[in-house]
């Protein structure tokens, strides 16, 4: 059974907490924050993370690694996103969004977006909660940023239409970006902040 302490805590989401694997630096334990809360969101996600990774390799999202027994009850591996640079946790895009003098321009991640959209679209994948907090900035060792995406993988559409075909798949994932804001950072801050 792994060992999780106060000092591994890294961040937590709506339903789950995230701690640095204390045995491996590049791997993020998502702990339920009420182990007796069964909500389906968590578990369909991780379903869909094992069809995903069954198509080509997706580097625009957290590889997913399994389950595992903690301390803090069951967690579910995933990559941990870091900088090159540093080697520090990544921060999300929202991190940089609320920084007054952020090292990287809007439309650095304007331009980001795009690929990522592109990315969504061509393999076919579906993020439901697509937002600045559910995406890490991952600087590389030439300065540039790769978004990649931690949180929120998944849909709930009963006949899945956008796992079979470009079209359907395109039009949800514009859907997407157009109702969080994505087209525009500082339409989508404003979005954000207007929800946390």
């Amino acid at each position: 059974m792994i060992q999780i302490e106060d000092k591994h805590y890294i961040g937590k989401g709506t339903f789950q907490k995230c701690y640095v694997h204390p045995n491996n630096n590049d791997i993020c334990l998502k702990i339920k924050i009420d182990k007796h809360h069964q909500d389906p969101r968590v578990n369909r996600e991780i379903n869909y993370y094992k069809k995903i990774q069954k198509k080509a390799d997706l580097s625009f999202i957290a590889k997913y690694h399994g389950e595992t027994e903690t301390n803090l009850g069951i967690a579910s591996s995933y990559d941990l996103v870091r900088d090159e640079t540093t080697h520090n946790v990544s921060l999300t895009l929202y991190d940089y969004l609320k920084m007054d003098c952020s090292p990287f321009s809007n439309d650095v991640f304007s331009t980001e977006l795009k690929k990522l959209k592109a990315q969504l679209i061509k393999h076919k994948v579906i993020v439901r909660d697509l937002m600045g907090k559910n995406i890490c900035c991952k600087v590389l060792n030439n300065k540039s940023v790769r978004l990649i995406i931690v949180d929120g993988v998944g849909h709930r559409d009963f006949v899945p239409l956008v796992e079979w075909f470009s079209f359907f798949t395109k039009r949800k994932i514009n859907k997407i970006f157009l109702k969080k804001k994505l087209y525009a950072m500082d339409k989508h801050k404003e979005w954000l902040d207007s929800r946390f």
